[in-house]
C-alpha cells in the first residue's frame, strides 16, 4: 500500500445471514483511481473488529487489503511464472506436481502473510495435515 492511501471501514449487521456481521474495508487504488472493496462475514462484532484491525495493520506494513487476505494457492498461481523463472525444464514437472498435490488442495485458511517457517515445519512433520496447518 502506498503511503497516504486511506482505508475506510465499517461493520454492518445482517440478521438474515449465517455470519451476520459484515466487515468491509474500502480504499482508492492510486494507479487505477478505482474504489476497491473487500469484505467478510463474521459471527460476532468482535471478530469483525479483529478482521478489520488485521487489514489495517497489514496496510500499515505496506500490503494492500487484497494481498493481505490472499490465500497461498491464489498467490502461487498468480506468481508461478516468477517462481519458476530460471529453473531447468526437467525440474518444472516435479515442482508443479508438488504444488498441485501438497499446496493447492490444502484447506489452510491462512493468508500468505501469516505463513511462517514454524507453520511450514509443522505441516511437514504432522501427518494429520496434508499441507499447512489449520489454525
Amino acid at each position: 500500500m502506498p503511503v497516504g492511501v486511506r482505508l475506510t471501514t465499517d461493520i454492518e449487521y445482517r440478521s438474515d445471514r449465517l455470519n451476520p456481521y459484515r466487515a468491509r474495508v474500502r480504499w482508492f487504488d492510486p494507479a487505477t483511481k478505482l474504489r476497491l472493496s473487500l469484505s467478510g462475514g463474521k459471527a460476532d462484532e468482535n471478530q469483525a473488529q479483529e478482521w478489520l484491525q488485521s487489514i489495517i495493520e497489514a496496510a500499515e506494513a505496506g500490503l494492500s487489503p487484497s494481498l493481505a487476505t490472499m490465500k497461498l494457492a491464489e498467490y502461487g498461481n498468480a506468481n508461478m511464472d516468477l517462481a519458476l523463472r530460471g529453473l531447468e525444464l526437467n525440474t518444472l514437472d516435479p515442482y508443479l506436481a508438488g504444488w498441485r498435490m501438497r499446496v493447492v488442495p490444502t484447506p489452510c485458511p491462512l493468508p500468505v502473510r501469516m505463513i511462517t517457517n514454524g507453520a511450514v515445519d509443522r505441516a511437514q512433520t504432522d501427518p494429520r495435515h496434508g499441507g499447512l496447518p489449520v489454525p
